[in-house]
């Protein structure tokens, strides 16, 4: 199994707004330049992003509310850590809001939604060829989000999303693996062949199947690196 060079992190010219760092720090995370039990040393952050502390701060909390940032009292911040019992019950509601998903998109789907899908997953297969991680990570998220945007249900397609961000602690497991980014870049364009074949079931399959390799991969690691045995 290959294990793929991570890349650099994203050192900014000018300063950046919460948003900008909060996605950067996102980032680091789910590529693994940031890991679990971590410490987000304010003073580091803010000479890293050329911001003021109130900023760095604000940055923290939203991600302590994204579930990507846990902050313990007299300590700091830090990269979160799921337990197993955790892990397990995200990606359970995960699967339930996916399935959902799946069921909810019109079949036949509109050309247009297929054409999207297809534009995105050639981009992002180019990027997984590229070994480009930035764009391997941010090319899935938009996959998922224009797969189940076609639900026509902002509540449910939300809901996926937001559950989708909190599992960005646990996916660097899978993203760091060349054998994971290719079976997940698979799944993609079979995704899209069960959509213009009609088959909802097949969808569905994938749609769970999906889910299980970050899932199994980050309980594995927590087993033999986070203390439980």
């Amino acid at each position: 199994m290959t294990n793929i060079q991570r890349s650099e992190p994203y050192t900014p010219v000018e300063p950046l707004g919460v948003e900008d760092i909060v996605a950067a720090i996102e980032e680091d995370i789910v590529l693994g330049r940031l890991n679990p039990k971590e410490r987000l040393v304010e003073e580091d952050l803010m000479e890293q992003f050329g911001c003021k502390r109130h900023v760095v701060r604000q940055a923290l909390f939203q991600l302590e509310d994204i579930g990507l940032v846990e902050r313990i009292k007299n300590r700091g911040a830090f990269v979160k850590v799921y337990s197993p019992k955790e892990v397990e019950d995200l990606y359970a509601m995960r699967e339930l809001l996916e399935l959902a998903g799946a069921e909810a998109i019109p079949l036949p789907a509109p050309p247009e939604m297929i054409e999207r899908l297809e534009t995105i997953q050639r981009q992002h297969s180019e990027a997984v060829e590229c070994q480009d991680l930035r764009r391997v990570f941010r090319l899935n998220i938009a996959f998922h989000r224009a797969l189940f945007a076609a639900t026509g249900n902002d509540y449910l397609s939300d809901s996926i999303n937001e559950f989708a961000q909190k599992a960005h602690a646990i996916r660097f497991t899978a993203i760091s693996d060349e054998a994971s980014l290719e079976r997940a870049r698979d799944e993609h364009v079979a995704m899209i062949e069960a959509i213009k074949r009609q088959d909802r079931e097949r969808l569905r399959e994938l749609c769970r199947q999906h889910l299980v390799p970050s899932k199994e991969r980050y309980i594995k690691m927590y087993r033999f690196r986070l203390g439980e045995t």
